[in-house]
């Protein structure tokens, strides 16, 4: 999948000049992450509703990011090119529509990331992660909202830390939708 969340972060770099208590209902072992196989658990239990095997849009729209020392026009213009960035197409075949991955949630690597929380119950989902940009920093992310068979629709936050900058932090949405089979390759 070529999905990129994580990963999206980087041009924010480029763009900008570098120019707790969590509810661990998923994590069995209580050693505070929740790994891949508590979160396939979670899936089970909690009645996860399978989404539809077959291309799907993500589009991410952040409303807010918090850089003090850029005016309006630039920040708009970084979240613009974040969005666009993050945003993309990915196909779910019949089992990753049935138990989707970590990487469909929070991006590509994102089965790397430490999970702080898990919860996933029916239509509800609500993720709480940090992840490691390799040298470059890293990212705490969380997501919170709705998924259906063929949309879904959450809440995200974001911290971004960057060595040369410090935390810049990003709210908005990520919505999907189901658009068509995928396409034979």
């Amino acid at each position: 999948m070529k999905r990129v969340m994580t990963q999206a972060v980087l041009p924010a770099m480029a763009v900008l000049g570098l120019a707790s208590c969590a509810d661990n209902s998923a994590d069995k072992d209580g050693n505070g992450i929740i790994d891949s196989q508590e979160r396939a658990a979670e899936m089970d239990y909690d009645a996860f509703i399978p989404m539809k095997p077959g291309l799907w849009e993500t589009n991410f729209v952040f409303a807010d990011i918090n850089v003090p020392t850029l005016g309006k026009v630039e920040k708009q213009r970084i979240m613009d090119e974040l969005a666009k960035n993050a945003s993309s197409q990915s196909c779910l075949t019949d089992a990753e529509a049935k138990k989707p991955s970590a990487d469909f949630f929070g991006g590509t690597g994102a089965e790397k990331c430490v999970y702080k929380v898990f919860d996933i119950s029916g239509q509800n989902v609500r993720m709480k992660l940090s992840c490691g940009m390799d040298n470059m920093g890293s990212v705490d992310m969380e997501l919170a909202g709705v998924m259906g068979e063929t949309e879904f629709n959450y809440d995200s936050t974001l911290d971004v830390r960057l060595p040369m900058v410090g935390k810049v932090a990003m709210q908005g949405t990520v919505r999907g939708k189901y658009i068509a089979a995928c396409p034979a390759s």
